[in-house]
């Protein structure tokens, strides 16, 4: 039991707010911590320049020489103290942060273990967020059950790795949704990775229209049933609906909608991608 599942035995939980004072806090315990280490590569002028002008922070170029390390560090940590009354606006920051961190440094300093702390950190705060990861580079995605979101989120953007269309289009349409954006947009993007998948796996440049006839005949011929198959259909029409709708109503989506709509698009991608592999091994 953490310490706030203990408090909330005790009928004193903490609200939202309370929440994320007490994540934020602890990361700064942490991260102002490091600062009293000397090791020499903490941050460079380079990873620095990088986080300020992603944060569109003025650079101090008093900090360019190689024993500012430390001073460096510190004026990050300030920007991010200055980033701390909400918990979106933090995470932004820090994420912006790690990004700028280069892959190859080691000790305390890598980029990972910036990941583990914000990681750690959240789950110990009972913050409903987490990182995903596209070549190298993290954002922040709303969680929802964690089942689904490794099921359906996480290990099917990791699968489609192979299929570099779709891949990017996914990865576009989660950034999206994780910045708030519940718009018709985004919900265009989700057909969008379903029609890329479907004309990458079936090797055809076909509409997605077209194509659900094609994908269902394949799942057909592995002895997928036909009422799982035929799921097919009502999802291409909702996106289409969706479509249609939106462009009379300022372009916005119910946030519901598009969270089904996410589940639903990594439901039939994760379930042609397990029947490959089965097909595989056989």
């Amino acid at each position: 039991m953490d310490f706030l599942d203990y408090r909330d035995k005790l009928k004193i939980a903490f609200n939202d707010e309370q929440k994320t004072s007490y994540l934020i806090t602890k990361v700064f315990n942490v991260l102002e911590g490091m600062c009293d280490d000397v090791y020499s590569g903490c941050l460079d002028f380079d990873e620095y320049f990088c986080f300020c002008n992603a944060t569109g922070t003025e650079v101090d170029h008093r900090y360019s020489h190689d024993y500012d390390n430390t001073s460096r560090l510190r004026h990050c940590l300030s920007i991010l103290h200055r980033h701390t009354n909400n918990i979106v606006d933090f995470l932004s920051f820090y994420i912006a942060f790690v990004n700028a961190v280069k892959t190859e440094k080691s000790g305390n300093w890598k980029r990972n273990n910036f990941v583990s702390l914000i990681t750690k950190m959240m789950e110990e705060a009972h913050i409903p967020y987490e990182l995903l990861e596209n070549d190298g580079e993290y954002f922040i995605f709303p969680k929802g059950a964690k089942e689904l979101d490794d099921a359906l989120v996480s290990e099917p953007l990791e699968w489609l790795k192979d299929y570099s269309k779709t891949h990017k289009t996914y990865y576009i349409a989660l950034k999206q949704y994780s910045d708030g954006e519940y718009i018709r947009d985004t919900a265009d993007n989700l057909r969008k990775t379903l029609e890329a998948f479907l004309q990458e796996f079936l090797g055809n440049d076909k509409n997605l229209e077209t194509n659900k006839n094609e994908i269902c005949r394949y799942l057909g011929e592995q002895g997928v049933d036909a009422s799982i198959s035929g799921l097919f259909h009502p999802l291409i029409n909702a996106y289409k609906n969706i479509n249609d709708r939106t462009t009379k109503h300022n372009d916005k989506v119910d946030k519901k909608l598009l969270e089904f709509l996410l589940y639903q698009t990594g439901v039939l991608i994760r379930m042609v991608l397990v029947v490959k592999q089965a097909e595989k091994s056989e």
